[in-house]
């Protein structure tokens, strides 16, 4: 019986020794992996044109238990409209470096690559780059085409262009030129478009009645943009609503609105909104407009003699009142 728990112990010990030599343990050692940007022109931050190839390809390096890994499939990727990788895999080579070509996509801004490798640490590695817009090819109206103003004063709403590249993106300092036609005089006619791509400029009436514009142009774009603006056969603008209220844009005055001019010279109403009328009231007593819902809506009079003219409007009464002083 002792010889036999004797042999048993042995057994065992030789076991012990041959699990610890590898020889039949269930155990195994998973080698470590890791995978990260190569130490040396990783292809990480660049700035490159949409749609084109940043200098630098993208590159990583893969060890295994702290040594270079040949052999390894890493898998690249990116994201967004018209972006590639090539090759989207590639085996690392004798030095664990594997690379590929980042083509950017067609936004401007920031855009990310990634590097992945199954079952190693620091999978994936993101890479970084920045998307600058192409040359600019479009220009495009924005706003303040088909107003009317008055004589000398500024339309309602400023001139507004964009310029982008090919892909819509917006250019930032772009030179753009506007042009003035028919006696209207652009404010800034040399502008910088903004971030957005934008360039604005507030616009002055002809000296006299007539129709006339203001034209955009921005060198190496072949057709620029025009917009019509008339003015009108007056020099003073009244703002109608959109409350209950007649505004001089002259003085600010309200309720009642009061403008002063001369004989010949005419008075610009504009709706802001709200259902209303410019009704003449007392004597002497002009031609009264009709009652009008729309925004923007103009009703234009030229007072050919001297007095004080009274109004107020159809739908309102005495709560919305003006005048005009014809000297």
């Amino acid at each position: 019986m002792r010889r036999s728990m004797q042999w048993t112990g042995a057994a065992l010990a030789a076991v012990t020794m041959i699990a610890a030599c590898g020889g039949s343990s269930s155990t195994s050692n998973t080698p470590a992996r890791t995978i990260a940007r190569a130490p040396v022109a990783s292809g990480d931050a660049q700035s490159a044109v949409v749609a084109t190839k940043p200098s630098d390809s993208l590159r990583v390096i893969v060890n295994e238990d702290g040594a270079p890994l040949a052999g390894a499939t890493v898998t690249w990727a990116t994201t967004g409209a018209g972006a590639a990788v090539s090759p989207p895999t590639g085996q690392t080579d004798a030095a664990g470096l594997a690379a590929t070509e980042w083509t950017l996509g067609r936004s401007s801004g920031s855009q990310t690559a990634t590097a992945s490798l199954g079952g190693a640490s620091g999978s994936p590695v993101t890479f970084h780059a920045t998307a600058t817009p192409g040359p600019a090819t479009n220009l495009t109206r924005l706003a303040g085409d088909g107003q009317t103003g008055i004589i000398g004063g500024s339309f309602p709403a400023q001139v507004k262009v964009a310029v982008t590249d090919q892909f819509a993106n917006p250019i930032l300092g772009a030179t753009v030129h506007f042009v003035g036609t028919g006696g209207v005089t652009p404010i800034n006619p040399v502008v910088l478009t903004d971030a957005n791509g934008q360039a604005v400029t507030t616009v002055t009436g002809a000296a006299a009645a007539g129709v006339g514009g203001v034209t955009a142009a921005v060198a190496g774009i072949a057709t620029p943009v025009n917009f019509t603006l008339t003015t009108a056969n007056a020099v003073r603008e009244v703002t109608v609503g959109a409350g209950i209220v007649f505004t001089s844009e002259r003085n600010g005055g309200r309720n009642p609105a009061v403008d002063t001019i001369s004989a010949g010279q005419g008075v610009l109403w504009r709706w802001a909104g709200g259902d209303h009328s410019v009704e003449s009231t007392g004597a002497p007593s002009f031609p009264s407009s009709t009652i009008s819902s729309s925004a923007g809506n103009l009703y234009v009079l030229t007072f050919g003699s001297a007095g004080t003219y009274q109004y107020d409007c159809a739908v309102h009464g005495i709560s919305m009142t003006g005048r005009v002083v014809v000297r």
